[in-house]
C-alpha cells in the first residue's frame, strides 16, 4: 500500500515538471496569442492640404534624361557652304557699298555674270521716288526716317525787343540775336503738302503754311515713269540746303 502511495506521488511530480517545462520551450506562442488578442490599431488618415497652401505635385515618374551628345549634323556641302558664305558677306555689307560695287563691276562683267545677276533679280522693282513738300527733297520711304527731313530757322520771322529775340517759325524766343539751337523742325519726310505745315506763326491760318512751292524753290525735275504707275516727280537737291526765308512776320 504504501509502495503504491509513493508511486502516485511520483506521478505527479513527473507530470508538474513538464508542464513547467513546456511553458519555458513555448514563450513566443503565448505572446502571439495575446497580440491576436488585443486590438489592432486603425491606420491614419491621410494629411488634407490647408487652404491657401500650394499643392503638393505628384512625384515624376518619367526616365531621367539621356546624358549622351547627339552626334554632330554632316557637313555641308560645297555648294551650300558656298551659298552660306555669299549669304554671310551681302548681310553684312551696307547698302550703299554694296550697291556702289555691283554698279562698279558691271562695267567688267562677263556676259555669263550678267545672265546671273539678271536671273537672280528677276522680278525686283525699283522703288518710287518721292518728293517732300517741306524741304523738297527726293527721298525713298524705306530710308524715310525721323531725322530725315530737317528745316533752318527763318530769319524773316524774327521780332527783336528788350533784347530778345523771338522767333516766328518755332516759337522761341532767345537772349540776344542768336539763333535757336538746333533746326527748325526735324522728322520725316512727307509729299502731303497738308501734313508738312511745321512752322508755329502759320499753325492758326488756313488760307497759308508758310511752304514753298517747287517754282519758288525752281526745283530741277525730271520724270520717271514705270509701268503700270504714274509717273513721280524727282528734285536733284542736297539734304540740308537751306531754302530761302518767306517774308512773314509772326501775328500778334
Amino acid at each position: 500500500m504504501s509502495t503504491m502511495i509513493s508511486h502516485l506521488r511520483n506521478l505527479r511530480l513527473t507530470s508538474r515538471k513538464r508542464g513547467s517545462e513546456a511553458l519555458e520551450d513555448d514563450p513566443p506562442t503565448q505572446a502571439a496569442s495575446e497580440a491576436e488578442a488585443s486590438p489592432k490599431p486603425s491606420p491614419k488618415p491621410p494629411l488634407k492640404a490647408l487652404p491657401g497652401s500650394p499643392a503638393r505635385k505628384p512625384r515624376s515618374t518619367a526616365k531621367p534624361r539621356s546624358t549622351a551628345k547627339a552626334p554632330p549634323p554632316p557637313p555641308d556641302t560645297p555648294e551650300v557652304a558656298a551659298r552660306k558664305e555669299l549669304h554671310t558677306l551681302v548681310g553684312s555689307l551696307p547698302s550703299k557699298t554694296f550697291h556702289a560695287t555691283i554698279l562698279t563691276r558691271l562695267h567688267d562683267a562677263t556676259p555669263e555674270q550678267v545672265s546671273v545677276l539678271t536671273q537672280l533679280l528677276n522680278g525686283v522693282e525699283p522703288p518710287s521716288l518721292l518728293h517732300c513738300a517741306r524741304c523738297h527733297s527726293s527721298y525713298y520711304e524705306e530710308d524715310n526716317v525721323e531725322r530725315s527731313c530737317v528745316m533752318d530757322h527763318d530769319d524773316n520771322s524774327t521780332e527783336v525787343e528788350h533784347g530778345k529775340t523771338a522767333w516766328g517759325c518755332c516759337g522761341n524766343t532767345v537772349e540776344g540775336e542768336d539763333t535757336p539751337l538746333g533746326w527748325c523742325y526735324e522728322g520725316k519726310h512727307t509729299d502731303d503738302r497738308v501734313k508738312a505745315r511745321y512752322r508755329e506763326d502759320y499753325e492758326s491760318d488756313d488760307s497759308e503754311d508758310g511752304l514753298q512751292s517747287c517754282e519758288q524753290r525752281k526745283c530741277k525735275r525730271r520724270v520717271r515713269k514705270q509701268a503700270g504707275s504714274e509717273p513721280h516727280v524727282v528734285v536733284t537737291r542736297h539734304r540740308g540746303e537751306r531754302q530761302p526765308p518767306t517774308k512773314r512776320r509772326r501775328s500778334s
